[in-house]
């Protein structure tokens, strides 16, 4: 049902325009006068306003200018008397959607409301099917409409659902982190902590205190006892990216953590029951470093129970535009020079870089 606001300062004919609106099915608001219009729409959201043109204080000109402005989804029909018309068109210039004169048939009301709840109708199916693309071609903060990052979007979903060690593969800038993100966002593990670690970035001693974490006194520097990247995932998901560059020994060390579920800190002998979900990211072939030794192969296969693989952009090209008007939409500068776009010569140029 939707809502009309009918403003006359004539008890009479606001009466019988509201009476005809409400046997045609729609919700009635009246108003005595253009203040008193404007005070209803502040309160509530119309879809149709209809007016009087000439009324004290207020008249219909003024408030249609005034919907145009702060309700720009409101349409006002604006009724003026046979004669001035033209003072009608001028009024839509101003913001009225429709005119009807006076003195006016009930059957050109009505086809004038139908018109425009029509166009409202196919405006609201538009945005209905905007909004659907955006959710096919957006997932938590991933965006493509490329059939195999489709697929991935898929795999995600489903994956979320369950607590399966996931390794996510891919070159770097394929967006091996916001996958796995996506997946702890949508997982029962939401409301907990996602713990990022990139295992390349530490040295193999620095890496271990910063997973397992260190009791005070455990070695020189460590002046205060301090919880591991794997305890603060407790409940929630850790990230290990790079993971192909864990040395060997601490790999061991990760694997009994995954395997018995606790972990003990350096320095310490309590252990600590954890419960976590470890995701995996590499940017190399893993089976290579199978076979040169670098990986366990019982670690590689309690990391690797479902594989994701993620394309490079060269591979997905009509992702290009798309991520370009994304980008520039939320750029401080294309915003401050109102840079909407890239023309075809750039963007031509940017699909033929390989």
């Amino acid at each position: 049902m939707y809502n009309v606001l009918i403003v006359e300062d004539h008890d009479r004919l606001r009466e019988q325009l509201g009476n005809f609106y409400e046997q045609e099915g729609y919700k009635v608001t009246t108003a005595a006068c253009g203040e008193e219009g404007m005070e209803k729409l502040a309160r509530e959201k119309f879809a149709i306003v209809v007016s009087d043109v000439k009324m004290p204080g207020i008249d219909g000109f003024q408030l249609a200018r005034h919907i145009r402005e702060k309700y720009p989804d409101t349409d006002v029909i604006l009724i003026t008397a046979f004669g001035n018309i033209r003072q009608a068109v001028e009024a839509m210039k101003l913001g009225a959607s429709e005119y009807v004169t006076k003195p006016f048939q009930p059957e050109a009301i009505r086809l004038v409301s139908e018109k425009l709840i029509e166009k409202r109708r196919l405006l609201e199916e538009v945005r209905e099917l905007r909004q659907k693309v955006r959710d096919e071609n957006y997932l938590e903060n991933i965006l493509s409409k490329s059939p195999r990052m489709l697929k991935v979007f898929d795999l995600i979903r489903s994956l979320a659902e369950t607590d399966s060690g996931v390794m996510i593969t891919g070159e770097t800038g394929t967006g091996k982190e916001l996958v796995a993100r996506a997946i702890h966002n949508l997982s029962r593990r939401k409301t907990r902590q996602f713990v990022a670690i990139n295992c390349g970035a530490f040295p193999d001693t620095l890496l271990e205190s910063e997973l397992f974490g260190y009791e005070k006194g455990a070695f020189t520097g460590a002046v205060q006892s301090r919880a591991g990247k794997i305890e603060l995932a407790d409940g929630g998901t850790l990230f290990l990216d790079e993971v192909e560059t864990m040395a060997a020994p601490m790999q061991v060390k990760l694997l009994r953590v995954l395997q018995e579920r606790e972990v003990e800190r350096l320095g310490g002998n309590r252990k600590v029951k954890v419960d976590m979900r470890v995701l995996a990211a590499t940017n190399v072939d893993l089976s290579l470093c199978l076979a040169q030794g670098t990986l366990r192969e019982d670690f590689y296969y309690r990391i690797n129970i479902i594989p994701i693989q993620l394309p490079p952009l060269r591979d997905r090209l009509e992702d290009l535009p798309l991520l370009v008007n994304h980008i520039l939409s939320r750029h401080p500068v294309a915003q401050e020079r109102k840079i909407r776009s890239v023309g075809p010569k750039v963007l031509d140029s940017m699909l033929a870089y390989r």
